[in-house]
């Protein structure tokens, strides 16, 4: 169940330079933002992580009340002050300030279910806060150095929550795999030592899921201090030689399996909200109707807000709400809809091709002729009928009398 104090209640938004007020009432729950392209997805995503960082990371957000309070006590000190006074021109450049913020608070405005709490455990690195932008690079892969995990730990707690983390991702699983060998090899502790296998086995547990392949391993090299992913018929090869779809998406599991991981807690004890724009970028169909599910299931306490083209993500899940950019319309489970209708109707996209809908203009042309040319009606007839299951409706109907006309047409010629 997801932990609903250190998460989003509340989002509206009126979008910058455009008339869409956006109203999504989130109650806790992960969210799905989709649309055509140039809707403002991209920017809409920014604008909610940005007010929630100034909130929670750093600690500029006052309440409306508290600002209009700023205002009214700088109005009174430039009362009782000269301009000549140092602070004057000061306290009017911070009120001008003061009424933007107010501006932008009226049209942006990002309610969580417990700012306090979530504060809190956010400065106690308990929660988390994390923007992923489409452009995604693999940091994982390292040079063959071993750290202790003690250095990886102490290193973590130098670091933002809001920092990549992913570049030491395969450094922990070098230390952490050799700390695994020496508890077994030379301390005899096997309680211990199983506990590392059990965690490696899950992550690789992971991997297959992801790579849709349960012969994958995860092969530690001792030579090169390093780690192979192994496939029934690949050649092994590092993480930095993955597609850039897995790069893309394993750029964030790493980062986050490290905030937890480093922090010593276990994924379902790391909260928060994670942002995630095009989370289906260059990923194969098969890998976008699991990568959100996926995500969720890994890290269940905390919120994902994730931006998709993709009708694969959107019909993928059935517990979280979808909102429409495009048409402002707020959805909350799509996963009994077929992909040709989500494309069609929530992303405005048909999803016949330009060649096949060519022929079915040209089939209307031909029936609608006072004499029909019954070869090219054929023709036109032939091409499509291999097509007929992928036709919607309207088009099977324009088929079906395509197929009547070319038949009365035969009647009439034999009738002469």
């Amino acid at each position: 169940m997801l932990n609903k104090n250190n998460a989003i209640k509340q989002i509206r938004v009126l979008l910058p330079d455009t008339n869409k007020n956006i109203n999504i009432n989130v109650d806790g729950k992960n969210v799905i933002i989709t649309g055509g392209n140039g809707c403002g997805k991209t920017r809409f995503l920014k604008l909610i992580y940005e007010q929630i960082s100034a909130q929670i990371e750093q600690n500029e957000y006052k309440t409306h009340e508290k600002i209009k309070q700023e205002i009214t006590n700088r109005q009174s000190w430039m009362k009782h002050t000269s301009p000549t006074d140092r602070n004057y021109f000061s306290w009017k450049q911070q009120i001008a300030d003061f009424e933007k913020q107010l501006i932008k608070m009226e049209n942006i405005n990002v309610e969580l279910v417990d700012l306090d709490r979530y504060c809190i455990d956010f400065n106690e690195r308990k929660s988390l806060l994390r923007y992923f932008g489409a452009v995604r690079e693999n940091n994982i892969s390292h040079s063959g150095t071993i750290d202790s995990l003690k250095t990886l730990r102490d290193e973590e707690i130098s670091v933002s929550l809001s920092q990549d983390t992913s570049n030491k991702f395969e450094r922990y699983l070098v230390s952490l795999y050799n700390y695994g060998s020496h508890l077994i090899a030379r301390e005899k502790n096997k309680t211990k030592g199983d506990k590392v296998d059990t965690w490696f086995c899950f992550l690789q547990k992971q991997f297959q899921y992801l790579f849709e392949d349960d012969s994958l391993r995860l092969d530690y090299n001792a030579e090169e201090q390093s780690f192979y992913i192994s496939q029934e018929n690949k050649s092994p090869y590092r993480f930095n030689q993955l597609s850039s779809g897995y790069q893309s998406i394993l750029s964030i599991y790493a980062d986050l399996l490290m905030k937890v991981e480093l922090k010593g807690i276990t994924a379902d004890e790391m909260s928060g909200v994670v942002f995630i724009d095009e989370i289906d970028a260059h990923l194969h169909v098969s890998l976008q109707r699991k990568i959100f599910s996926f995500f969720v299931n890994a890290f269940p306490n905390i919120q994902f807000i994730v931006t998709t083209h993709s009708p694969f993500v959107v019909q993928s899940v059935n517990n979280a709400i979808i909102y429409d950019l495009s048409t402002n319309e707020q959805l909350e489970d799509l996963s009994m809809y077929s992909y040709e209708a989500i494309v069609k109707g929530l992303l405005g996209v048909d999803t016949q091709s330009e060649l096949l809908n060519n022929q079915l203009d040209k089939l209307a042309l031909l029936i609608n002729e006072v004499i029909v040319d019954t070869e090219a009606l054929q023709q036109v007839i032939n091409n499509i009928q291999p097509y007929e299951s992928q036709l919607d409706m309207r088009s099977r109907t324009f088929l079906l009398m395509g197929k009547n006309a070319l038949l009365d047409a035969k009647d009439a010629t034999e009738g002469e």
